[in-house]
Formats: structure tokens, sequence, C-alpha cells
């Protein structure tokens, strides 16, 4: 895996630029978070974390079915230089918050920078097989999830110190800098040449969905639908998303919002910590054939589970902290495995817009769970109730996932 970093010195670049953005989107969330908690009602705040997560994602659905066919179709490395230059411009607009007053600034904020992402990330996704080769995508997408995990291990952190240093309005100012110091990167990046596309741009095509119906039938074609709902299944995180912060207090997050941002923190690098080691362990253990990402993608939905049920049961800091750590090995577990299997499959013409419907899939699946655990918190619900009826949920999804895997490899159902 990192004998391909040194001999490919354009996924080098990419992963570089990955590494740059991703501290920076972390460092930036735990500014976020750490506002909203100070700021939000304590009768409130878990649907204001719900509308967090919520905003993240639903820019995905909104600005995917035009982002995807804009990365099969333009220039990837120029879409993803302007969309790092446009967030680095609107990320800056996060100094204005300064009071409770100014909470409906963040979401509008919030909302502009999550509405470019989606074409950097369908755009930086969709070259990576043109790269590397087929040959070696697990080992990229390995990679790329180790490297995004120890990013939000690492950003979690030490946006949690410099909001107890600098403030959130320093932790703006540094992920600005990211994006500008990402786009540096990628300029002049030699990629492979765009496949050529055998239908026209069309607008009305776009808006009515044909591009994705498309992406859909190619999928189905190539026996890769199971391998794209893998994510969809696993939506039930943006639930445990929500969680996070509302856990923060076993840690000693307090009133004051460098602390709350700090234990915040902690439990974020919890995360990142058990994504980077998921998908590590499972391909050492399990290996990188199809079969066997199958396999490691049912088991992620079970340590996933059995992890925050776990959680559900204790109270410590401690114990929390490392259970954290053991649920989302199993959430990138799925991930990693997931792509790689639906990646080996398809054209590379198609690439953009697949990863765009999985990630619709998965956003509004995230959203839903979001949303519901928030207004479950504001109902009253204890965080154990929540996070433990959250673990029932995944136990099932990541079971009927698992059913239809081994149903479809005995020829039982239709990829």
């Amino acid at each position: 895996m990192w004998a391909l970093l040194r001999g490919n010195a354009t996924f080098r670049r990419l992963w570089l630029a990955q590494v740059v953005s991703s501290a920076g989107d972390w460092l930036n969330r735990m500014a976020v978070l750490a506002l909203i908690r100070h700021h939000g009602d304590e009768g409130t705040v878990g649907m204001l974390f719900g509308f967090e997560l919520a905003l993240r994602l639903l820019p995905t659905t909104l600005i995917g079915p035009i982002a995807g066919p804009v990365a099969d179709r333009l220039s990837r490395r120029g879409t993803m230089v302007a969309a790092d230059v446009l967030r680095a411009l609107v990320v800056l607009a996060f100094l204005l918050v300064d009071g409770p007053e100014d909470l409906p600034i963040l979401y509008a904020v919030l909302v502009l920078q999550m509405a470019l992402g989606p074409f950097h990330d369908a755009a930086h996704s969709a070259c990576i097989p043109g790269v590397v080769g087929r040959e070696h995508l697990h080992s990229a997408y390995a990679l790329t999830a180790v490297t995004w995990s120890t990013m939000l291990a690492l950003g979690a952190f030490v946006g949690g110190v410099l909001l107890k240093l600098v403030g959130s309005q320093g932790v703006f100012v540094a992920d600005a800098a990211t994006y500008l110091l990402s786009a540096l990167l990628l300029v002049g990046l030699r990629l492979p040449p765009m496949p050529e596309q055998v239908d026209r741009w069309s607008w009305r095509r776009v808006l009515l969905l044909g591009e994705l119906r498309g992406a859909w039938q190619h999928l189905g074609e190539r026996g890769a639908r199971l391998a794209v709902t893998a994510k969809w299944h696993w939506g039930v995180a943006g639930g445990f998303l929500v969680c996070l912060p509302m856990l923060a207090p076993r840690l000693g997050g307090a009133a004051d919002m460098g602390e709350t941002g700090f234990a915040i923190a902690l439990l974020y690098a919890a995360r990142g910590v058990g994504t980077g080691i998921g998908p590590l362990l499972a391909r050492r253990i399990g290996g990188s054939g199809n079969k066997a990402l199958r396999t490691s993608t049912a088991c992620g939905f079970l340590a996933a589970g059995l992890g925050y049920l776990a959680v559900a049961g204790v109270e410590g800091g401690a114990e929390t902290w490392a259970l954290v750590l053991l649920a989302h090995t199993g959430g990138s577990t799925i991930w990693v495995s997931s792509t790689t299997l639906w990646q080996r499959a398809i054209d590379d013409g198609w690439r953009g817009r697949v990863v765009t419907l999985e990630q619709i899939g998965l956003t509004l699946a995230f959203t839903l769970f979001g949303l519901l655990t928030g207004a479950a918190f504001d109902r009253g619900w204890s965080p154990g109730a929540v996070v433990g009826s959250l673990a029932v949920v995944t136990l099932g999804s990541g079971g009927a996932w698992a059913w239809a895997a081994r149903s479809r490899a005995t020829g039982k159902v239709a990829a």
C-alpha cells in the first residue's frame, strides 16, 4: 500500500492534497460543533446538531446529480482546484458568527461550503482508478480511507487544542489556508485523458435524473448494485454522529466552549483512529478478493453494531472513547470494502455518476437518522437509550445486507 505512494507521483500529489484539505475540514467541524454546543439552548441542542449534520449532507443530494456528470465530462483537475479555491473564500464567512443570534449565519455558510464539496469529491474519487490501475484499487482506497481517518483523528484533536488556544476564528482561518494549499498541490497535476462519452451533455437529462438512472442501469449490468447500497445500509451512522457531541460530558465537556470543543474532539479522534485501523485489519485478515470484500463488509456492520451497543451500557469517559474507536473500525471497513467492489466492476466513464448515486443514498439515510436522533435527545431520551436503539438498527440493517450478499453469491437474488 505504501509502495503505491512511493512509486506513483500523480497519486502522491492527489494524496497530499487530500491530507491537507481533510485536516482543514476536521478543524472546521470541531469549531462548528463547539459553537453550536456553546450557543444552543439545552432543550433544542439535539436538533441543532441534527440540522448541522443534515446541512453537511443534503447538498450532496441536491448538487450531486450535476457534480457527477461534471466529473465525467469536464476536467477533473480543474474541478477540484475550483472547488478548493471557492471553499477557501466561503469558510472565511464563519468569522461573522459571534453569538446565539448568529447561528443562522453559521448554517447558511455551512450550506455554501458543502454545496461545493460534491464537485471536488466526485472528481477526486473518479480519477483514482485511472491513476493507479484496477490491480491497485484496493490499496489505493485503503490508503485513502486510512488517510481520511488519520486526518480525522489528528484534525479533530488539533482542532480541539486550537479552540482552547486561539478560538473558533483562528480555526476558520486555518481551514481556509488548507483549501488554498490543496489547490496549489493540484494545479499542474497530470491526469489520464478524460473518457469519451457517447451521449452529449443535456440539462434536461441531468435534471430529470437520467444520468443517475443510467448509472444504476450500468451497475445492474455489471452486478455491482449491492456493493453500492452497502453505505446506504450504514446510514444509521448519521445518528451516531449526532450522539458524539451529546456524549462529550462523559469526557469532561463543560460550559466553556474550549473545554466542550476539546471533549467533542476526543470522541471524533476515537472515530478517526478506529476508521484507520479497520480497513488495514480487514485487508490483512481477509485479503482483497471479491468474496473477502463481501465478507469484511458484513463483519463491519457487526463490529459497528456491537461496539455502539456496548457504548450504550457504559458511563465512563475512557470506556466510551475506546468503544467508539472499536465501532468505527467496522464503519470504515464497510466503506473501503464496498467501494473497492463496485469500482472494480464499472467502466471509467461512469465513475463520477456512480460516486454521486452512492453518495445521494448515503446522504439521505444519514440525514434521516441524524434528525431522528436529534429529536430523540430533545424529547428527553438518555444518551444510552438513543445509542442502544441505533446499535440495534445497525445490526438489523447489516444483517439484511449480509443476507442479500450471501443470496447473490448463491444465485438466489440479482446484484
